[in-house]
């Protein structure tokens, strides 16, 4: 008698998607008692302490930034790039706000956090969404990436010497500036030969 491999899997040939959605749903409560219970835990203990809530809102905020950025991912099957990432950005902003208004500073969080966080943020998202595009594949992202991470940088010091007021002056940024452009063009150029692409496959055995 012949073996008919469909009768004897004990189990389906193609996942069933409403018990994947079930599993994904299940991770995603586990997760979020597992990020809840210390978060309520500490500003239980807080209170009971203290009376007040202080320390422990940053423990709150920081479980609530982190429920933000992994959660998402099992409450939905195929979350786009745009619908994660506005989320996240607006809990780091929050969470940085949060920080901001218990050490009664909001001066530093507009003059300083808030632009750092949305600089880098934005270019991240620029990459990400090119190469989850097919726009830039290959040996073209690395390219892209060291020209972001030199961008960043030079971003990073003029949006410090704006709130120190010291003006649109560039000094320490140009030295990772200029290393970020050149590995940057090093890719571009091993991206454009074919031969060498060729043979950085055969060596890494792709």
């Amino acid at each position: 008698q012949l073996y008919n491999h469909r009768l004897a899997r004990p189990y389906p040939s193609r996942p069933d998607p409403l018990m994947e959605k079930a599993n994904r749903h299940f991770i995603a409560s586990l997760l979020s008692i597992l990020i809840a219970f210390p978060a309520a835990l500490c500003l239980v203990i807080n209170l009971i302490l203290t009376g007040k809530l202080s320390w422990s809102l940053y423990v709150a905020g920081a479980l609530a930034m982190v429920w933000v950025f992994v959660v998402p991912f099992f409450l939905f099957a195929k979350p786009g790039l745009t619908a994660i990432f506005i989320p996240d950005t607006a809990a780091l902003l929050g969470f940085l706000l949060l920080i901001a208004w218990l050490r009664s500073g909001l001066e530093w969080y507009v003059g300083l956090a808030m632009p750092l966080a949305l600089l880098c943020c934005a270019l991240i998202y620029v990459c990400a969404l090119l190469i989850s595009r097919k726009a830039v594949k290959g040996f073209y992202i690395p390219s892209l990436l060291f020209a972001a991470a030199g961008l960043m940088v030079v971003g990073i010091e003029v949006i410090i010497n704006l709130y120190l007021e010291r003006g649109l002056v560039f000094i320490w940024s140009f030295y990772v500036l200029i290393p970020c452009l050149a590995a940057g063009l090093i890719w571009l150029t091993v991206a454009r030969r074919q031969s060498v692409r060729e043979e950085i496959y055969k060596r890494l055995h792709l």
